[in-house]
């Protein structure tokens, strides 16, 4: 499994105390230590996905478990909640161009708190041939570093990794008129393999 090189500053500094431990005979701190690079790298895992899905299902773009879905004549929205634990590679949930990403400050609310939606956030808008769709990278408690790896004028990729966020966090996704909702509050997804909506490509002809 892949580890991400956002977590050399995180992992590097157990590591060099656990070695330092054991050269003066700690094996306390030692162990301690060793178990702290493990749980940090643990955190910026990016493990592989298999994107296998029909050509009019949306993907979740983040791990966790679902935390709202509100539907209107205007526009699908879907809410995702990541735990500390989750991996937190964001995935593109459909093909498309990359529009823009906007950061915007605020504060740091607990993530799984509808406030959070206020928290400091990046927002990936997405042309896809459904219509406009925004994945929204939001901040926690914990989380104070969104990193994005795509920019405007991308061509996106079903499932391609566009961004992480750093500790617990939560991942909004607002889809255009038509969306039609697969998963309901407390499902727990995955990024890139479950299917969290589905949408007919502008025109209706699927």
């Amino acid at each position: 499994m892949q580890i991400r090189s956002e977590a050399l500053p995180y992992v590097l500094p157990p590591a060099v105390v656990a070695a330092a431990a054991a050269a003066t005979g700690s094996p306390l701190v030692t162990l301690i230590a060793i178990l702290l690079a493990v749980a940090m790298g643990s955190f910026f895992r990016d493990p592989r996905r298999s994107v296998d899905a029909a050509p009019n299902a949306v993907l979740a773009p983040a791990d966790g478990r679902i935390l709202d879905v509100q539907s209107n004549d205007r526009e699908l929205e879907i809410t995702i909640f990541l735990a500390i634990w989750n991996v937190h590679v964001t995935r593109s949930p459909v093909s498309g161009q990359l529009l823009k990403c906007e950061r915007f400050s605020g504060g740091y609310e607990a993530a799984y708190k509808p406030s959070a939606s206020n928290n400091a956030r990046c927002a990936v808008s997405i042309e896809s041939p459904f219509g406009p769709i925004v994945v929204t990278m939001i901040s926690g408690a914990v989380a104070r570093r969104i990193h994005t790896w795509v920019g405007p004028g991308d061509r996106l990729e079903r499932g391609q990794r566009i961004g992480l966020i750093r500790f617990g966090s939560r991942t909004e996704i607002v889809l255009p008129p038509g969306s039609e909702p697969r998963v309901s509050v407390g499902e727990h997804v995955r990024a890139g393999e479950t299917i969290i909506a589905s949408s007919l490509p502008q025109g209706g002809q699927p």
